[in-house]
């Protein structure tokens, strides 16, 4: 079971466009794509997908909430368990193995204690791995398909309304996206394996 966070901020997702010309054309407005300077509001969210005996599964896309009582007001262990009891004691099952990277709010002992009451196995992540975590991949897609279908999101302010909308988007995004994207990443691992010991650790196609 592969999971992780990620922080989706509006307006994220778009791929680079390339456009042709002679040197002179490189200033003309057709030629440069604008951006915003500076942070948008931005949603942070959990998920984690699966496959066993070819079938893929997937967790809901669980919207953090931040802990008001930690040092920064930011997401603590807390913030995770919350992750946990929502969404793991109905997705996982026997035979599966669960991996999440070595944050500490994961790692946190009450995070472990939680996992050994409940049963469930924890893959050993190393500390500095590459980002072998297939799910870093469905994130891109996840930004853009809210980018290509929500692009009413930009003229929402910076309020609550908008950072609820955003996170309304995202998680209909994860719910749209198609089974086949979770299981070409799941039966792409072995391949990704093979790449990285080949590569002794450095970087690969993937």
């Amino acid at each position: 079971m592969w999971s992780d966070e990620c922080s989706a901020e509006r307006g994220k997702g778009k791929r680079v466009e390339w456009c042709f010309g002679i040197p002179i054309q490189k200033w003309d407005p057709e030629m440069v794509t604008t951006y915003t300077k500076g942070k948008d509001i931005s949603v942070m969210v959990w998920g984690c997908f699966w496959s066993k005996n070819g079938i893929i599964g997937r967790s809901d896309l669980y919207v953090l909430d931040r802990d008001f009582e930690s040092k920064k007001h930011g997401y603590s262990a807390c913030s995770y368990l919350d992750v946990l009891e929502d969404q793991m004691l109905h997705c996982w099952e026997p035979g599966l193995v669960f991996m999440q990277d070595g944050a500490s709010i994961h790692t946190a002992k009450a995070m472990m204690d939680w996992f050994t009451e409940h049963g469930i196995p924890v893959e050993d992540w190393p500390p500095y791995s590459p980002d072998m975590n297939p799910i870093e991949h469905v994130w891109f897609h996840l930004k853009k398909y809210v980018l290509d279908h929500y692009p009413e999101l930009g003229a929402l302010g910076s309020g609550e309304d908008a950072i609820a909308a955003l996170a309304k988007a995202l998680v209909e995004a994860w719910n749209a996206l198609p089974n086949s994207l979770f299981l070409s990443l799941a039966r792409s691992m072995p391949e990704q394996v093979k790449a990285l010991y080949k590569a002794k650790g450095w970087h690969t196609k993937y």
